[in-house]
């Protein structure tokens, strides 16, 4: 089967909670990946989480009632694209995992300890109760050591910055997650009527947590047979994927890629491309000025 590639379906189905995430294959790929009601319902190969890349996966896949994600790489610009009415639940454990990453974990100054309280709170939160109380606490967080937050120091080159400053993009990152008003969509009566909304974004973690297994029972595989590798397992964990005698017949070869990739290129512009015989790949492409920009300590001649 190293010579085919799983077919991606095209789900017309409405879900309720459809959680979407990036597995990233070290620098060189991602894949990203959708998952609803138990089963894999989409894929996308990607070189990072950028907006387009979203945009391709979900533009297979009928909106849901809520999406739920980490928010990183461009999925909720994609999201507003693609998605316009579907509500956005922000993984709490991830936003959690952030505000842990700038405090550390074991805070040495005393709003970092309380900061870090209220983090490990955030994933106690049930009902809208425990909401109104949690963004309380952080209120009178910020209140309590709004001029400690606020104090400035001088650095050796003369410049003034903020003397906390990972406390400080701890606030504004809060600040932002809480203006946003999808930290606690899960609560929300109106999408709640249809079904249950997880907070998290475990779910796809669990799921990626296989994949990882699988990967490491196949050690050796290059970066494009981990690729099919990982396509092959999304679509052997879809709800209905197609027979193999079916894929024998119709799925997509490495050769019939490259004629199509061949044709496309054969219908574009070619201009300065021609010199190399083939089109310029995707994010392969090197501009000549980035190593011959002029800078002060080069010669004019």
């Amino acid at each position: 089967m190293w010579s085919l590639w799983a077919p991606v379906p095209l789900v017309d189905e409405i879900h309720h909670v459809v959680h979407v995430d990036g597995f990233h294959l070290h620098r060189d790929a991602v894949v990203l990946i959708a998952v609803a009601g138990g089963h894999v319902i989409g894929w996308h190969i990607a070189r990072s989480e950028r907006s387009a890349a979203w945009e391709r996966l979900m533009a297979r896949i009928a909106p849901p009632d809520v999406l739920v994600c980490d928010g990183g790489g461009g999925v909720l610009k994609a999201a507003r694209t693609m998605w316009p009415d579907t509500r956005i639940q922000r993984c709490l454990f991830h936003v959690q995992a952030n505000v842990f990453g700038l405090t550390g974990m074991r805070p040495r100054l005393e709003a970092g300890r309380r900061l870090r309280r209220i983090a490990v709170a955030l994933a106690r939160v049930r009902n809208k109760d425990d909401a109104a109380a949690w963004l309380v606490s952080y209120n009178q967080w910020e209140q309590d050591f709004a001029g400690f937050l606020d104090e400035q120091s001088r650095y050796a080159d003369g410049s003034m910055n903020d003397t906390h400053q990972r406390l400080v993009k701890a606030r504004r990152m809060i600040r932002r997650r809480i203006r946003e008003d999808q930290l606690f969509t899960f609560l929300d009566e109106e999408p709640a009527a249809a079904g249950p909304v997880p907070s998290t974004n475990n779910l796809i973690e669990s799921w990626n947590s296989r994949l990882r297994d699988m990967l490491r029972h196949h050690r050796g595989l290059r970066l494009i047979r981990q690729l099919k590798a990982i396509c092959w397992w999304c679509h052997q964990h879809t709800e209905h994927h197609e027979t193999d005698a079916w894929l024998a017949a119709n799925a997509i070869t490495d050769e019939r890629l490259e004629e199509l990739y061949k044709h496309a290129w054969e219908q574009s512009p070619q201009g300065l491309y021609d010199t190399f015989g083939i089109p310029m790949r995707y994010g392969t492409g090197i501009d000549w000025n980035d190593f011959h920009t002029r800078v002060k300590w080069q010669s004019n001649n």
